[in-house]
């Protein structure tokens, strides 16, 4: 349940930055700020790991543990790409 809210207050960075007048929107933060960028993608790499633990349990429907590949999946392309354009 923590790491759900955790998730879902990845837009409240991104707002409470703005608002802050650190960046200036689009991909700035990932530049201006790389400990909250680095931060942002370990929550994620977090979070797949936490996905992939729960696909391995079979009483889990087959829809969740597809959801759950196809989560991973582009979770772990985001990642990349963003180790790509800006580095660690």
């Amino acid at each position: 349940m923590v790491l759900a809210f955790l998730a879902s207050q990845h837009h409240t960075i991104h707002m409470l930055l703005l608002a802050g007048g650190m960046v200036s929107g689009g991909a700035g933060a990932m530049t201006a700020v790389p400990a909250i960028r680095r931060a942002m993608l370990v929550m994620a790499l977090v979070m797949v790991g936490v996905m992939a633990w729960q696909m391995r349990n079979p009483k889990r429907p087959k829809a969740l543990r597809i959801m759950n590949a196809v989560s991973i999946a582009v979770t772990l392309g985001f990642v990349a790409w963003s180790v790509a354009q800006f580095g660690l």
